[in-house]
């Protein structure tokens, strides 16, 4: 709510007019003032609400503790903010699951894979450390992708003009980008899974750390809830637009193993094991044939701006 606040507070509202564009409209002190008021809701400790300042008789044992992260792009101010941004504060989570003296597994999912290079290296040291833990990655489907071309009247398809050729092949490239993160995730002992389900979009993001999770035959399932460590939600992509061009702000939820936490949990397994029970693994992308010249441009495109 404090983040809503701020950011409303700086915000310009919108004439119908193009001076909404103008440089002069978001001026460079009123950006290091907004910077400024930011930096005071993410780093000031004395917002920071600890366990001793709460008069809950919970409040020793809370079940979790959140972590709030907010990311600017650098073009904004023409350099990073002055407080870890969000993409840094996901990797040293993710960077601190593989140095633990536990074996821990980290599942991502993402609505439009298009992992980066720096992503992607973290991902792949749980299953590179001494052979235990993996990585589990969950992606959008033909069917079920955000960009799916909608059912069209045999005059429609008639009709088809060039935006909407290239609408209609981003799925297609999308599996490319998966064929690519594949290759890296399954050799180090993950998965990587397609969302497919008639009749619904897949537009789920968020992060999953477990620590000894179970040996089984669909490794990728949490069976048991208490082995969840942290989860991330928020409105990240975790693709190069979410690290680079984009506004992001989500809450990294560590949980108190020495608390009742296992409700929460078991909730927070079963949003990741719900979207597994829709998706297939995606060994057989291994054997698709190459995409279209057209597929192959919008690739080109999507690895730096989805």
């Amino acid at each position: 709510a404090d983040l809503c606040y701020t950011l409303c507070s700086y915000a310009i509202k919108y004439d119908g007019q193009s001076s909404l564009l103008s440089t002069q409209s978001f001026d460079s002190t009123r950006k290091q003032q907004l910077e400024s008021s930011l930096t005071q809701l993410f780093v000031d400790e004395t917002k920071t609400k600890l366990p001793d300042s709460c008069s809950h008789s919970d409040a020793l044992d809370p079940v979790a503790y959140a972590i709030p992260t907010f990311q600017m792009p650098n073009s904004f101010l023409g350099r990073p903010f002055q407080f870890q941004s969000d993409k840094d504060a996901s990797r040293d989570l993710l960077l601190a699951a593989v140095e633990s003296d536990q074996d821990m597994s980290v599942r991502l999912s993402s609505a439009y894979l298009n992992l980066t290079p720096r992503l992607r290296s973290v991902l792949t040291m749980f299953g590179n450390k001494r052979g235990v833990g993996a990585p589990y990655v969950l992606t959008a489907g033909a069917m079920s992708h955000g960009f799916a071309p909608k059912k069209q009247t045999k005059s429609m398809q008639n009709n088809v003009g060039i935006v909407d050729k290239i609408k209609s092949s981003i799925p297609e490239a999308f599996l490319t980008l998966v064929k690519e993160a594949s290759q890296s995730i399954i050799a180090c002992g993950g998965k990587v899974l397609l969302y497919e389900r008639p009749g619904w979009t897949f537009h789920a993001k968020g992060v999953w750390i477990t620590a000894n999770d179970e040996d089984s035959s669909r490794r990728e399932l949490i069976r048991d809830p208490t082995s969840v460590v942290s989860t991330i939600i928020g409105s990240g992509n975790y693709g190069a637009r979410s690290e680079v061009l984009d506004v992001e702000s989500n809450c990294v939820i560590v949980f108190n193993e020495h608390s009742k936490s296992e409700p929460i949990q078991q909730s927070v397994a079963n949003d990741w094991n719900n979207m597994c029970e829709h998706s297939t693994v995606t060994e057989d992308l291994e054997n698709r044939d190459d995409v279209n010249n057209l597929s192959t441009i919008v690739v080109q495109f999507m690895k730096k701006f989805l």
